[in-house]
């Protein structure tokens, strides 16, 4: 289709090509295949990434003649990620002195969010090891259509098209040959990963959906040999915390996914069975290229498991729940933080006949307590009777000494999926509240970890730890702390919930201390 636009002329001190060996597929190694020697080796042009764009009002897309692939994602509806430091980070960068000038707890980014860097690549395509997709030459424009043809006598061209769907795009590879062919043939994407990705930070990392499960690799910097996944494949791409590239192929069973080492790049790659191509014999494949935020809504809507990037983890359910509340709150208010603190009133509202419940079992094993010693000192030596009478005492007075542990556990599932909810809904990216200018960044003056923490003192001075075990209250009196300085870390739309939270639980605690009714002291 595009010979024309390429050199017809060999190099002349070039002999015709060899046999190509290909890549073993599942410990399959494929037999070599010679071309035809009538047919003349074509002298690949040089890549010069000429760049065209395939766009959409949420996302835009350049693709290059150097791969064929996309080598830019651009959301032009998000300034770039904002750089937050916060104030410990700044001065123990003083203390190693690896800093210098003041503090400044926000610098804003310049230009609009990129999802890759100048090494990335998504759709790159290929037969036998991975490789940098050599270049392409554009043959149409609408839809866009570039080509590559190889020495090999291997043509592969590409169509990138959008769609309906501002985040959705179709993505068509064909593999034609002029001679015999072996495979396997593959489509990988991939970049260039300077540092592990984390909860709570905007790093980019190769993912894959396979079999049902989401696969990642954090660490791509650790990356040595390849690894392959059994299964179907729903979708594979490279993503961040709160947006995703991914393609997704029409069959899931056509080819194998996995990890690899590309040169410069670690790559997730799909690829295909040993398959020969014969002419006229093309191979055909499509994607559904999805490219936007991780809100489940939409992906639910693109199908594919896409859905599943948002990692909402086992208690999804849950969050999704959450996260509906959250954007009904937000279609009225019309701000993330005001929201927030609208569910976390509507979370504690709904959990209070729990805590009311937790509070009076509580204030009843206390009021026994001295009837609890009596009898463990009167049975210290009859293990069988002491706790034959300790029952008795709690039936007789209608405690259940689980009744202030059982509603904690209830609320557990609350508990996991406002954090799973919070952590990953791409809506606090870059929304700001009161001081804070980012809700998906920590809160770089540390201001809502240390309301927590102070609340979580007070809310434990207001519990009493009856009959507790001297090393499990040395424990609990820890806990402020060690959750002070987790919350340090996280999105400051999370600390913002716990902290009003914890404000809430203190206040109900107040009421229901006002409000009790003590029993009549036990005879």
């Amino acid at each position: 289709m595009c010979s024309s636009d390429l050199p017809k002329k060999p190099k002349p001190t070039e002999p015709p090509p060899g046999e190509v060996a290909t890549a073993p597929v599942d410990g399959v190694t494929p037999p070599t295949v010679a071309p035809s020697p009538a047919t003349p080796a074509l002298a690949e042009a040089p890549c010069d990434d000429q760049r065209f764009p395939v766009e959409s009002a949420s996302v835009r897309l350049q693709v290059s003649t150097c791969g064929g692939a996309v080598r830019a994602v651009t959301f032009p509806n998000y300034d770039a990620a904002t750089q937050v430091t916060p104030w410990w980070t700044w001065v123990w960068s003083r203390v190693k002195g690896t800093g210098s000038g003041g503090w400044d707890p926000y610098v804003a980014s310049e230009g609009k969010l990129e999802h890759l860097t100048a090494k990335g690549a998504i759709g790159l395509t290929g037969r036998g090891d991975l490789d940098d997709g050599g270049t392409f030459q554009k043959i149409a424009d609408n839809p866009l259509t570039l080509q590559r043809v190889t020495a090999d006598g291997l043509t592969v061209t590409k169509t990138w098209a959008p769609t309906a769907s501002p985040d959705v795009f179709d993505l068509t590879v064909r593999y034609s040959a002029s001679v015999p062919l072996n495979g396997p043939f593959w489509v990988s994407a991939g970049d260039t990963f300077r540092k592990p990705a984390t909860s709570y930070e905007m790093v980019t990392h190769p993912s894959a959906v396979v079999d049902g499960d989401l696969e990642q690799l954090t660490d791509p910097t650790a990356l040595k040999e390849p690894k392959d996944f059994k299964g179907p494949v729903s979708w594979f791409g490279i993503e961040n915390r709160y947006f995703v590239v991914g393609l997704a192929p029409e069959d899931p069973a056509w080819g194998v996914a996995g990890w690899a080492p590309a040169g410069e790049r670690q790559a997730v790659r799909l690829v295909g069975p040993a398959t020969s191509i014969a002419p006229n014999s093309p191979v055909e494949l499509h994607f559904t290229v999805y490219a936007g935020r991780k809100d489940v809504e939409r992906m639910s809507a693109v199908g594919h498991d896409f859905d599943k990037a948002a990692a909402l983890g086992f208690w999804g359910f849950f969050s999704k729940i959450l996260l509906f509340f959250l954007h009904m709150f937000h279609s009225g208010i019309g701000n993330w933080g005001a929201s927030i603190l609208a569910l976390t009133f509507l979370v504690r509202l709904s959990l209070y006949p729990i805590a009311a419940r937790a509070f009076k079992s509580g204030k009843a094993m206390q009021e026994i307590q001295p009837l609890l010693k009596e009898v463990q000192e009167k049975y210290k030596d009859d293990k069988e009777a002491q706790t034959r009478e300790t029952m008795a005492l709690w039936q007789k007075h209608n405690v259940n000494p689980l009744g202030g542990c059982l509603p904690l556990f209830i609320q557990m599932p609350v508990f996991f999926a406002l954090y799973s909810a919070l952590m990953h809904t791409p809506d606090l990216f870059g929304a700001s509240f009161l001081y804070l200018h980012d809700l998906s960044a920590p809160d770089p003056y540390g201001v809502l970890p240390f309301i927590m923490a102070i609340g979580m003192v007070v809310q434990q001075r207001l519990t009493p730890m009856t009959g507790m075990d001297p090393a499990q209250a040395q424990m609990m009196r820890a806990m402020p702390l060690v959750f002070a300085l987790f919350m340090f870390g996280v999105p400051s739309g999370l600390s913002l919930y716990y902290a009003l939270n914890t404000i809430l639980s203190i206040a109900q605690q107040q009421y229901n201390t006002r409000s009790y009714q003590p029993k009549p002291a036990p005879a």
